[in-house]
């Protein structure tokens, strides 16, 4: 294979057809704003949520106002690593630009590959205006690292996701009307079963074999960045403890986690386990939800949930229903904030109180903590996702709504006016 096999645009003006048929992600639109501007565009996240196809999506947009010959595309993954630089001259020799004065675009992937590469890329940065870097690649926790470390105010940094659910309903082109969702009720249920096997990974959109994707999500993305990912970045003996944290976590879903708790559990100290976990997080595996208080201070030393990062963890370790929808809903609606006081307790809190009640009927006792909090902190309205009731509750001048997990999916989590 050759530089030019990759950078089919040399030739025929436009990114390889398997790229170009792919629907764009919502991020895409979000990080096209920063294309013009002089900082160098990271794309992290989590193994296998598309960020190959996001930085092609990038360059077929600037195609439509760039020469063609004024975009590289590199891939470490294919080709001899060399330094950065090598890789400049042999794209000046190959298409005739002038890599110190042609206004370019630069597109390094699987950059983690490549040894030094932060440190060449900062000199590249400061003594050539005319180029502008994007970069990626598979083990985006060395990335981020290197990026915030020696790159710190010459790149913005992108996390891109597992889609939410009405995203995935986008990009697999699944019709409904978002004036009429009742009609295609049973439709999006059917899909929903399925993302929550898949936790919305693009690859295993279409795939219906439950065996194939519990085993791309073991191998292909918790053992990849549990034996490998976090093991480059970071200090770590034991890549299988990271494994069994994960599993734990995955297991029961939105668990308060006590790290001297499990450490006497896992007979290790509360050092190791905290650590672990900090890594966990940065790989993008499990996120921490922070119990509520309006001082930010008090709510960092609280107790703390842990969720795995997408709801096809909470499936593959088979957690129960309601901790599986819990973490459905903070995949598709991020929150630092839960509330517990003693026999109260709400999952979610952000610019209102979420709770999840997914279950067959709701009683006045399903709002109790929703209220209490609502009247405690003096907010106006909350919100309760239910399997199939749909109805305000008004309390004086506060509402609490009710709404179909379904419907609320796709609808982006906003209440009804």
């Amino acid at each position: 294979m050759e530089m030019q096999d990759i950078n089919p645009w040399w030739k025929t003006g436009e990114i390889a057809e398997e790229f170009k048929k792919m629907e764009r992600r919502d991020l895409f639109y979000e990080v096209s704003k920063y294309t013009k501007d002089k900082q160098i565009i990271s794309i992290v996240g989590l193994r296998r949520v598309g960020k190959t196809v996001l930085l092609h999506h990038l360059i077929d947009s600037l195609l439509e106002n760039t020469k063609k010959d004024n975009i590289l595309y590199y891939n470490f993954d294919l080709f001899e690593d060399i330094s950065i630089e090598e890789i400049l001259k042999k794209y000046s020799a190959l298409v005739g630009i002038d890599i110190n004065s042609d206004k370019l675009s630069i597109f390094l992937d699987e950059l983690q590959k490549h040894k030094g590469w932060e440190r060449e890329l900062k000199i590249l940065y400061d003594n050539h205006r005319n180029l502008k870097f994007f970069i990626s690649g598979s083990s985006s926790l060395l990335i981020e690292k290197k990026t915030k470390e020696s790159l710190a105010g010459r790149a913005y940094s992108f996390e891109i996701r597992p889609p939410p659910f009405k995203e995935y309903l986008r990009l697999k082109r699944v019709h409904y009307e978002e004036k009429r969702p009742a009609l295609y009720k049973k439709e999006i249920n059917d899909e929903l079963k399925r993302y929550i096997q898949t936790g919305g990974f693009p690859e295993l959109m279409h795939e219906r074999d439950e065996s194939k994707i519990k085993r791309y999500i073991r191998e292909l993305v918790i053992d990849r960045v549990t034996y490998i990912d976090i093991p480059k970045v970071f200090d770590v003996d034991e890549p299988e403890l990271l494994v069994r944290l994960l599993s734990i976590i995955s297991a029961k879903p939105g668990m308060i986690f006590d790290y001297d708790s499990v450490a006497n559990d896992l007979k290790r100290n509360r050092k190791t386990i905290s650590n672990y976990i900090f890594y966990l997080e940065k790989a993008f595996l499990i996120k921490k939800v922070y119990n509520f208080s309006k001082n930010l201070i008090t709510s960092e030393k609280k107790l703390k949930r842990v969720y795995p990062s997408t709801v096809a963890l909470a499936s593959l370790y088979s957690a129960d229903q309601g901790s599986t929808i819990e973490t459905l809903v903070l995949q598709n609606h991020e929150s630092r904030f839960f509330y517990r006081k003693q026999d109260k307790e709400v999952d979610f809190i952000n610019e209102f109180p979420i709770e999840v009640k997914y279950q067959e009927s709701i009683v006045k006792q399903d709002l109790k903590s929703v209220k209490y909090f609502m009247d405690f902190f003096k907010f106006k309205r909350g919100l309760i996702i239910t399997k199939d009731t749909e109805k305000d509750e008004r309390i004086g001048d506060t509402k609490i709504v009710l709404i179909p997990l379904w419907e609320w999916l796709i609808t982006k989590g906003k209440d009804k006016k």
